[in-house]
């Protein structure tokens, strides 16, 4: 009878002891204490929270939003221990997932204190994050991905031109370029909730060459009224007074090359045609966040 007993307690204790190791590998979470290291703690989001959704990475794993009972918000991997903490988020949901190049690229749509939208933008590849912080709180971007699909614009509007942040190759370049024709930068809203464009889509130059755009082509002009025809009298004056001042005959150049007539309309089509544009760029550098660790 002692034997039995000595086997079932320490079968429970074997028991107790692999939940307990299940509840503290599951709810287990490691989080940045700002000083360059880490903080281990108990996943409270893990046991207790709500997930708000789920993302699918390149690589098959996945991801969650997560709100813990305090109202904090994160993000874990599941193959990860470590999380991406959304510390100022007061309401945070995944507003598009795409993958550009070797990185899923995931914006994350937040509300701060003072500021009604704001974005997070983590561009994951396995336990390796790239995250920058992007917006100008009061409008949602329209966010383009490239027909190669090696990169993604992110338009916000500025006045009378966009600010445009173009991730590709794991960096996030920013410039300020021309509103492309039939674009309204005062629309509300200038994108919907899966950040697509509420009006005419913008055209950009293809591949990787995403911080310029192609301007559209100028309105057509209307042509001048013709002039009233002048009478016989005034036909033969006006004429007169073009023969009077008829500038003289160029003199010619001794030694000076001949260029034919074909060669001189290419000449002048070749210096009507405008030069290449192209927009200085910012880069924008990210918060790098090791998974593993």
């Amino acid at each position: 009878m002692t034997t039995y007993k000595n086997f079932a307690s320490a079968h429970w204790r074997k028991l107790i002891a692999g939940v307990a190791t299940g509840i503290l590998l599951t709810g287990c979470a490691m989080t940045p204490n700002g000083r360059g290291g880490v903080m281990v703690g108990l996943d409270t989001a893990e046991l207790f929270g709500t997930p708000i959704s789920t993302f699918r990475l390149r690589d098959g794993t996945e991801g969650t939003l997560r709100k813990d009972p305090k109202g904090k918000y994160s993000i874990k991997l599941s193959q990860a221990f470590r999380v991406v903490p959304l510390d100022k988020a007061l309401m945070a949901r995944v507003a598009r997932v795409e993958n550009v190049g070797e990185r899923t690229v995931v914006i994350v749509e937040t509300q701060e204190r003072g500021c009604a939208y704001r974005y997070e933008v983590l561009a994951f590849q396995g336990t390796d994050v790239l995250q920058w912080t992007v917006g100008n709180c009061k409008d949602r971007p329209r966010v383009e991905l490239a027909a190669d699909g090696k990169s993604l614009n992110i338009d916000f509007p500025n006045h009378n031109r966009l600010s445009r942040m173009v991730y590709a190759d794991n960096r996030l370049l920013n410039a300020s370029v021309p509103v492309p024709a039939g674009v309204d930068t005062r629309a509300q809203p200038f994108a919907d909730d899966a950040l697509r464009a509420t009006g005419p889509a913008i055209a950009t130059l293809p591949g990787n060459d995403s911080g310029r755009v192609i301007p559209a082509p100028p309105a057509a002009t209307r042509a001048p009224a013709p002039a009233p025809k002048a009478t016989s009298r005034a036909a033969g004056k006006n004429r007169r007074q073009v023969v009077q001042e008829a500038p003289a005959p160029a003199r010619t150049v001794p030694n000076a090359p001949v260029m034919t007539a074909p060669a001189a309309r290419a000449a002048d089509s070749a210096s009507r045609v405008p030069a290449a544009m192209s927009f200085q760029t910012e880069e924008i550098k990210p918060v790098v966040i090791d998974l593993r660790k």
